[in-house]
């Protein structure tokens, strides 16, 4: 049997639609993919753009018209990539009617890639009527990102993610990829720190900041629960939980440095639509600083999380860990051969490979 030889990338141009550095979790995905992008290509070429709700419909035209300006401008094969996450507009809006040797896009919140795609900065303003805008016309928008995304190279963050997104979006095969584990300083083994287990992220709706008494009365009373992240100080004390708030730097050290496991907690995140697929960066931090994860049962958490259906089961859980050396001592194995392969090497690569696949069968 014959294979269809790699297409050379250091001859294509690679357009690549992303949100503006410092943005969010997404910005700083796209910002560390590029890194091993430019040099590999010839060329590339950044259109950035705002978070969710941040542009408005003239940004999205400004956005469109630089998109079609770098692809018609640029020499050779072009590859033309979006990040695309729910409620940010360009990467969804930028992408249709685009004239690229190849299209394709990392679908952030599997299995949609754009979920609300009229919320506009003014939209976004009044909750009634984005959700009035959209919710009437769910099956109508799905039906559209089906026809839109229909001869796009799709990549989802997780193994689920890319099953569900084949599903919903009625898609033939949807590539796998995953968000890379960020480098990190070496910290204490797990049984030479505290006795404390930690949530840490952003907090909104179905995080699991919600169930910290519940979490509190089924945890082990020896073991602290210790909380970080943006918005976690306006979170209302708990006795036995140690609130933080946002951490950066050596505090974010600190921090992981003060646990021995994270948990996970998730609830449902929406109230309409297909469940999200989770590609979590809260995880991929716990595992730069070699600390497991227990989570309750998540679509996407499955990957890189041990995984219990009840908040119950992952109390029950956590409390045996902690108090058992061994066990942590293989967590901390399984956690280790995670950070090796989910590199931001080994992620590019996944790209790297797709792209060459689909150019050595297309003529620009």
């Amino acid at each position: 049997m014959q294979h269809t030889p790699l297409f050379d990338l250091s001859t294509a141009t690679l357009v690549y639609v992303a949100p503006r550095t410092g943005t969010n979790g997404v910005s700083d995905y796209a910002d560390d993919i590029l890194r091993f992008a430019r040099e590999r290509l010839a060329r590339v070429v950044e259109v950035r753009h705002g978070g969710s709700s941040a542009d408005g419909v003239a940004d999205v035209l400004r956005g469109r018209g630089e998109i079609r300006r770098a692809v018609a401008e640029a020499e050779g094969p072009v590859i033309l990539h979006t990040e695309q996450s729910g409620g940010v507009l360009l990467p969804f809006w930028g992408l249709i009617g685009a004239r690229a040797s190849v299209r394709s896009a990392t679908v952030h919140d599997a299995p949609l890639s754009v979920w609300l795609p009229f919320r506009t900065k003014l939209v976004s303003r009044n909750r009634y009527v984005q959700h009035g805008l959209h919710y009437p016309i769910l099956p109508i928008l799905e039906r559209f990102e089906r026809r839109a995304m229909r001869d796009v190279l799709l990549f989802a963050l997780t193994r689920s993610g890319a099953r569900a997104t084949e599903r919903v979006l009625a898609h033939d095969s949807v590539r796998q990829s995953f968000l890379p584990v960020p480098d990190r300083p070496q910290l204490p083994p797990l049984s030479k720190r505290p006795l404390a287990v930690g949530l840490f992220g952003y907090v909104y709706r179905g995080k699991g900041f919600d169930r910290l008494v519940e979490l509190r009365e089924a945890i082990d009373d020896r073991i602290e629960i210790r909380v970080a992240g943006r918005g976690t100080e306006s979170l209302p004390a708990v006795p036995g939980v140690t609130i933080l708030g946002a951490v950066e730097g050596p505090e974010e050290d600190a921090f992981f440095a003060s646990i021995r496991a994270m948990i996970v907690p998730y609830g449902k995140r929406s109230s309409y639509g297909p469940e999200t697929h989770v590609a979590s960066s809260a995880i991929t931090r716990a595992l730069a600083y070699q600390t497991p994860v227990v989570a309750t049962r998540y679509p996407g958490l499955d990957d890189e999380a041990l995984v219990f259906e009840t908040v119950a089961e992952l109390a029950e859980a956590v409390t045996a860990l902690l108090g058992d050396d061994v066990a942590l001592d293989t967590e901390a194995e399984r956690v280790e051969a995670l950070r090796r392969r989910l590199t931001t090497e080994n992620a590019f690569e996944r790209y790297a490979e797709e792209w060459q696949r689909a150019l050595a069968g297309v003529t620009r």
